[in-house]
């Protein structure tokens, strides 16, 4: 929870707040007074805006049950936008409890024909996430490897995989019904693709924070990837690490790695954001 944000804000927006000390309570709070609003704008062609859609999603979501009445917050946890269905996918979590998908369609009603939730709990009917190594994929929150994986996936790839059981290890392994490379294309300007860039900050986590192979902590989950067009940078949170990749004018391919920043989401509360990044 932020105070003194100084920038005009709904609920649904995306904000980049600079911060320092953080007060150790529930919700935790800090000065947000550097923030500015970021929210991209609405794709080509969609019917909704990302702020649009986060809205509808947080009224959905209002129904989800809550097993603690006093701790009701909606963390909005992953946004993405599939142009080919012109469906915004809004995954949001009622703090402790498991995760929903909700997919916001061009009626503006919820496309609940897929469930997301905890891995741990019980086995959704399909997700979408990233490849990052060893057939490994990350989803927001976990990380689960399957057999029957589409062989055409690669590292960076952004896949959706509808499958059956899940076997509890860690990883957790599952067998994929079906799956398929849903990665979007490069935006327009970008020198960079979104697997391109998920590529260049594996690398760059990888080398920086990795630890030894044998330590099953040391796997990578990207929790956040968007694409900032007013700067050409691409934003990937990787667990507790905010890359930014950009294009320097005088080293062709060369990124540049921030961890001063971090992106909220505006939700039900004036002053009530879901932080995607801590430092």
């Amino acid at each position: 929870m932020f105070s003194n944000i100084p920038v005009a804000h709904e609920v649904g927006d995306r904000v980049r707040i600079h911060y320092r000390d953080v007060l150790d309570s529930f919700p935790s709070q800090a000065d947000g007074s550097q923030a500015t609003v970021v929210s991209s704008p609405k794709p080509d062609g969609a019917t909704y805006s990302e702020k649009e859609a986060i809205q509808q999603a947080l009224e959905l979501a209002r129904a989800f049950p809550s097993s603690d009445a006093m701790i009701t917050y909606p963390f909005v946890t992953y946004t993405h936008y599939v142009k080919e269905a012109d469906v915004w996918e809004i995954t949001i979590q009622i703090y402790g409890e498991e995760e929903h998908l909700i997919e916001i369609g061009s009626n503006g009603v919820p496309m609940d024909h897929c469930e997301h939730s905890s891995l741990t709990d019980y086995s959704p009917a399909c997700f979408t996430g990233y490849v990052i190594e060893n057939r490994l994929i990350s989803t927001e929150n976990d990380l689960i490897t399957f057999t029957n994986l589409i062989r055409s996936a690669e590292i960076g790839d952004r896949v959706s995989v509808e499958y059956t059981d899940v076997k509890e290890s860690y990883p957790a392994s599952a067998t994929a019904v079906s799956s398929k490379v849903v990665s979007p294309p490069k935006p327009d300007g970008a020198t960079y693709s979104e697997k391109e860039a998920i590529q260049q900050a594996l690398l760059y986590y990888n080398k920086q924070n990795r630890q030894p192979e044998s330590d099953p902590v040391a796997f990578p989950v990207i929790h956040f990837c968007t694409y900032h067009d007013e700067t050409d940078t691409w934003t990937i949170t990787i667990n507790d690490v905010d890359i930014e990749i950009e294009k320097r004018k005088k080293k062709r391919g060369k990124f540049l790695v921030s961890f001063t920043s971090s992106y909220a989401l505006v939700i039900d509360k004036p002053r009530l954001h879901r932080v995607f990044l801590r430092l």
